[in-house]
């Protein structure tokens, strides 16, 4: 099991979302994207698809399943010690 660990604007995009009544869906499903990955961070749905960055360094990317939401979600995160680092929460349209 693994601890969730949030960057700066991570953070600040999950704030937004929790405090917005209008987006409950969108806030439970995210949340049952990062009990994933810190519950069963070596399964196959928490580690669907990899993505390799410039450094070398493999971030892995979870959808978001909500369906009330115009755009699909993703979760990017990668393990660090004890932590699963949350790297980014938003459009799966951000590349």
């Amino acid at each position: 099991m693994l601890e969730p660990s949030y960057g700066a604007e991570v953070a600040l995009i999950l704030d937004k979302i929790e405090f917005d009544a209008g987006r409950r869906p969108l806030w439970n499903a995210i949340c049952d994207a990062i009990d994933l990955v810190c519950d069963q961070p070596d399964s196959a749905e928490a580690r669907r698809e990899a993505l390799r960055l410039p450094s070398g360094a493999t971030v892995w990317q979870v959808p978001i399943r909500c369906r009330v939401e115009d755009d699909d979600w993703v979760l990017l995160w990668f393990p660090d010690g004890a932590d699963a680092v949350i790297a980014y929460v938003g459009s799966r349209t951000f590349r």
